[in-house]
């Protein structure tokens, strides 16, 4: 969405630039300590951004879709970032060198550097705002929250999901994740097997949600004047046109 919210001329202008690809499940887009060498633009794919401590355990300090832009903290000047942040769910990016993204985005006084400022500030409270909520909230409103954040950006009611993946995110061990899952899929709100999560009721994981989903939410709306869910469709005809 970022792409697309630019001007005609500047999203032509960045287009020999940007590659679209495929990203797998999995897939690395920053690893601690290493140097960043590409940026992405998701579609349809979501990413995690994970703190791994000492004994191995990690917890999900963010999540980012088609609102946002992957290896950011190179807009930052950063080369290298001390999280982990890989592909949770497999979709299509455009891709952006780390090279060309300073020369052509960073460097210059692109319409980009300011949407990209705005994101960042909405990233900066949706991490600040999951740190409040893993320490506050039960986890059933926490896992429909993940859920209904994470059917935003995949636009698709199925996505592959493990219930080993969402203890990891959530903070807590696979038994309770699990235990929540059964009561959202006893409510009606998802249905789970073999490894494919389905969201059956959208708009009821919302409503049964903490109250950090529409505060994080309406950050990211701030950044395109107007609910980013309702300009997914600009987006894809954008896409299409390419």
């Amino acid at each position: 969405m970022l792409l697309a919210a630019l001007p005609r001329d500047e999203r032509e202008r960045l287009d020999p630039f940007l590659h679209r690809v495929n990203l797998e499940i999995g897939a690395p887009i920053t690893n601690p300590g290493e140097p960043i060498r590409e940026l992405y633009f998701p579609y349809d794919a979501v990413t995690s951004t994970v703190q791994e401590m000492s004994d191995g355990s990690t917890i999900e300090t963010g999540l980012m879709g088609m609102e946002g832009l992957a290896g950011v903290q190179v807009w930052l000047r950063q080369r290298s970032t001390a999280s982990t942040t890989f592909v949770q769910i497999p979709g299509m990016a455009h891709r952006m060198s780390t090279e060309d993204f300073i020369r052509e985005v960073r460097d210059r006084p692109s319409p980009l550097n300011d949407l990209i400022a705005s994101y960042v500030h909405a990233f900066l409270v949706l991490t600040s705002m999951t740190a409040a909520c893993n320490r506050l909230h039960s986890i059933d409103q926490r896992l429909c929250r993940w859920l209904r954040m994470t059917y935003n950006r995949a636009r698709r009611r199925e996505f592959p999901v493990r219930h080993e993946f969402l203890a990891e995110m959530l903070g807590v061990h696979r038994p309770t994740v699990s235990t929540a899952a059964s009561m959202l899929q006893r409510a009606g709100l998802i249905s789970y097997k073999y490894g494919k999560l389905t969201v059956l009721d959208p708009e009821g994981l919302a409503e049964s949600a903490c109250e950090c989903y529409p505060v994080m939410e309406a950050q990211f709306d701030k950044i395109f004047d107007q609910p980013w869910r309702e300009a997914v469709a600009d987006q894809a005809r954008t896409v299409r046109q390419q």
